[in-house]
């Protein structure tokens, strides 16, 4: 449903859900806290037994444990808390049912009168040093809540059992709340992101069911919770259903077959059957979904990126296994495209590299003719025009002799002579023979060190020349008025110099055209500048990166690695 939101509008969106949720678990909690108050006003104004009384004291302890559960979730998420937190409020919504189920189905309850202090046990998951170490809790959240959502469908069925044989329709109207719940659980099961279709029903169909029994949980529906129609309708449903009850201390109640309406037995047996089909076949359609789904998409998406020539990822957002599988993958792909660029970038400054060897090799004797040619000219001729012309052509021939020179250079291969040096001097020593070449052009050019800088293994005129190049570049963006701040920072891991300019910036259209050889914006130059010096950082083992913005200038970092040789 986020299809054609701008990032922003993503996020906007993303915080009126999450605080949707929050209000969501703010409403449960208060739904729970009134039932709470319900069944303690029916607890001392009732004439109940001790027995009754026990059973009723049960049902209110399992609402304020559930209440109390989703205030604690709400306030997680609206203090942006640590999610591992979540823990804690949703198992003890787990224990929460089943002390309600206790108190439903037990038939001696004041045994039980115990069973919330085990509540106090859960509290040990608020502990940093307990809910830090457990495992992320996205990976645990589909169990927890296929738990509740069967923990709601024995609540349900038991109601279900009541209305059947007592046809009080506040039974029946609890049913359908806890079957909400149910539902809006199931739904919460499957992997997904929040605004999805998956989220949106769970957390619709939850305070959906608890604003029903927000209704149907009266103080009259307490009291007969309190007498013995609960257990025993229970106790037929086991009887005829098969399914013992030991787990909830209840007892079995057999009664003369003779009385009852074997036609409405067979009924709430078929009922009863056909509840719990369909309860297994939406678990089982749950976890088709949940484990093979993934899969055939991350294979479908797998088989697309293979016929896209890798310029695609796969797009497989689940906090599982196989989510986690879909986003190494995609680093993978993203590793890849990085290198095969390089391969490709790389294997055209070969061709280059060769070309222009073979360029300079051809142009450069009959250069050398030509030079001798004009000496000779100056020598043995007299006349201004004629010594005009000379220097023309000598100025020339010494323009394409430094532009054969940058060709032999950029195809031969880098030879370092490395050593370990002060890369802090190297840098000062470089800013202090540039400056000439920046005041004349009315530039400030500053230079900050940094003092921590360890010995960098590097070749130091082969970095100075470096350097030296991005500096001119960045002499010659400044349009004659501006600054040059070149500085110098270390980490663990390399050495960073970094050449930033108040300058016209880069247009974003010829950025990743920058270090190709023979590219360039200047009305002088060979282009070779930056694709040399990308060459000379690569043989060190570091790189050249470049960050501008049009009207506030450039940024060129170079990175050197720190504590190896190259």
């Amino acid at each position: 449903m986020n299809e054609g939101l701008t990032p922003i509008g993503e996020v906007f969106l993303r915080e009126i859900l999450v605080g949707y949720h929050i209000f969501e678990e703010g409403l449960i909690g208060f739904v729970c806290l009134v039932i709470v108050f319900r069944a303690l006003r029916t607890i001392k104004t009732s004439n109940i037994s001790n027995t009754q009384r026990a059973r009723a004291l049960l049902f209110l302890w399992a609402f304020a444990i559930l209440g109390l559960s989703s205030i604690i979730h709400a306030l997680v998420h609206a203090l942006d808390l640590h999610l591992n937190l979540l823990y804690q409020t949703l198992i003890g919504y787990c224990f929460g049912l089943l002390i309600l189920i206790s108190s439903l189905s037990s038939t001696r309850p004041e045994r039980r009168r115990f069973l919330p202090l085990g509540y106090v046990l859960l509290t040990l998951l608020f502990l940093p040093p307990v809910f830090e170490r457990l495992p992320y809790f996205d990976e645990f959240r589909p169990l927890v809540w296929i738990l509740i959502a069967y923990l709601s469908a024995i609540v349900c069925m038991i109601y279900i059992g009541t209305f059947y044989r007592t046809k009080n329709r506040h039974f029946l109207f609890s049913a359908t709340g806890h079957l909400f719940i149910c539902l809006g659980a199931v739904f919460l099961f499957f992997p997904s992101k929040i605004g999805s279709l998956m989220w949106l029903y769970g957390h619709l169909f939850r305070p959906l069911g608890f604003g029903v029994l927000l209704f149907s949980v009266t103080k009259r529906e307490i009291e007969t919770i309190g007498g013995s129609i609960l257990y025993r309708s229970l106790a037929a449903f086991s009887l005829l259903a098969g399914i013992p009850l030991v787990v909830f201390g209840g007892t079995v109640f057999y009664e003369s077959i003779n009385p009852i309406n074997i036609l409405n037995k067979k009924m709430l047996v078929f009922l009863l059957f056909i509840v719990t089909l369909v309860s297994a076949l939406l678990f089982a359609l749950g976890l088709i979904i949940r484990l093979i789904k993934p899969i055939i998409t991350l294979r479908t998406s797998v088989e697309e990126l293979s016929e896209s020539g890798f310029q695609k990822k796969v797009s497989l957002e689940s906090p599982d296994e196989v989510g986690q599988l879909a986003d190494t993958f995609n680093t993978m792909v993203d590793r890849l495209n990085v290198l095969m660029k390089e391969q490709d970038r790389l294997s055209r400054l070969a061709a280059t590299g060769q070309l222009a060897a073979t360029l300079a090799h051809e142009i450069k004797n009959p250069l050398n003719a030509i030079t001798g040619a004009v000496s000779y000219l100056k020598e043995n001729f007299q006349g201004e025009l004629l010594r005009e012309f000379l220097e023309i052509i000598a100025q020339e021939v010494k323009r394409i002799n430094k532009l054969t020179t940058s060709l032999l250079s950029f195809s031969r291969p880098v030879k370092l002579q490395p050593q370990w040096t002060n890369l802090n001097n190297t840098v000062r020593e470089t800013v202090e023979l540039m400056k000439r070449e920046a005041e004349q052009n009315g530039v400030n050019l500053n230079l900050e060190l940094d003092r921590t800088m360890p010995p960098v293994f590097c070749d130091p005129s082969q970095v100075k020349q470096v350097i030296i190049n991005i500096i001119l570049n960045a002499i010659d963006a400044t349009n004659g008025k501006g600054e040059v701040t070149v500085k110098t920072e270390a980490n663990s891991k390399e050495a960073v110099i970094t050449v930033s300019d108040n300058g016209s910036g880069i247009p974003p259209e010829v950025l990743p055209e920058i270090f190709n050889p023979f590219f360039t914006t200047k009305t002088r130059g060979t282009g070779l500048g930056l694709a040399i010096s990308k060459s000379i950082i690569k043989e060190h083992g570091g790189d050249i990166t470049v960050e501008s913005s049009m009207g506030h200038g450039s940024t060129f970092r170079i990175t050197l690695p720190i504590g190896a040789e190259a």
